[in-house]
C-alpha cells in the first residue's frame, strides 16, 4: 500500500531541504565587520580590543559613558537578525576578513562575537578562520584569494559580505561570474534588507538552484 500523497510530498520536501543545507554548509562566507555588522556607533574594534585587554583609557580616548555596556551595542541589531536568518536558512561556515584581526587574536575575535550577540558565527567558523594577513593590510580581494588558494576545495563555494569602503578590490575588474557572490554594504548603513536578498540569491546559486528564493521576512 503506497503512502498517502501528503506524506510522500513532505518527505520529498524534506529531502530537498536537506540537500540544500548539505550543499550550502560547504560554502564559506567571508565576513567583514565594520560597516557590515558593526557601524561604530558608538563602539568599534578599538573599543573591543581595549575592553578585552582591560586597558585603562584616558579621558580623550573615552567615547562613551562607563555605565553603558559596550557589548549590547557593538553589533547592529538589524544586521544580527538578518545574518542570523541567513545562517538559519543556509548554515554557512565563516571566515573573517575583517581588519579587526590587526587589533586582536582569534580567541579575542571569537569572544567579541559571542559577547556581541553573534555566537552562531563564532560556533561555525572554518578551522582556518581568518584570511591571511601580510605585514600590512592588503587589498581585501587579495587576502580572500590567498585564502582560497590555500583551500582550493572552496574555489566555487564562497560568498563575500563586505562594504564599499574597506572591500578593496572587490568591485573593480571582477569577472562577471563572480559578481553575484560579492555583496557590499553601504558605509555607515551596514547589512540591511537589500543586501540580505542578494545574499540569499548568492547562496541559492551556490546550492545549484535555478529559481530565485521566495521572499522571507525578518523581524
Amino acid at each position: 500500500m503506497s503512502a498517502p500523497w501528503h506524506i510522500s510530498t513532505n518527505c520529498s520536501l524534506q529531502m530537498v531541504v536537506a540537500r540544500r543545507y548539505r550543499l550550502c554548509s560547504s560554502v564559506v562566507l567571508f565576513l567583514d565587520f565594520d560597516d557590515v555588522v558593526c557601524l561604530n556607533n558608538p563602539f568599534g574594534g578599538y573599543d573591543v580590543a581595549l575592553a578585552l585587554a582591560n586597558s585603562p583609557r584616558s579621558t580623550s580616548e573615552a567615547r562613551y559613558d562607563c555605565d553603558i555596556d559596550p557589548w549590547l551595542r557593538l553589533f547592529d541589531a538589524k544586521a544580527i537578525a538578518l545574518l542570523g536568518s541567513l545562517h538559519e536558512e543556509f548554515l554557512p561556515k565563516y571566515v573573517l576578513s575583517t581588519s579587526w584581526w590587526w587589533l586582536m587574536d582569534d580567541n579575542s575575535l571569537k569572544e567579541a562575537l559571542v559577547r556581541g550577540g553573534l555566537r552562531f558565527v563564532a560556533d561555525n567558523m572554518h578551522p582556518d578562520s581568518a584570511t591571511p594577513k601580510a605585514t600590512r593590510p592588503d587589498l581585501r580581494w587579495t587576502e580572500i584569494s590567498n585564502w582560497l588558494d590555500a583551500h582550493p576545495e572552496f574555489c566555487d563555494a564562497w560568498v563575500v559580505l563586505d562594504d564599499e569602503l574597506s572591500g578593496t578590490g572587490l568591485c573593480i575588474a571582477q569577472p562577471e561570474e563572480r559578481q553575484p557572490f560579492i555583496v557590499l554594504c553601504t558605509e555607515g548603513v551596514g547589512l540591511i534588507e537589500i543586501e540580505y536578498r542578494k545574499l540569499r540569491i548568492a547562496f541559492s546559486l551556490r546550492a545549484g538552484q535555478r529559481e530565485l528564493p521566495e521572499e522571507r521576512s525578518v523581524r
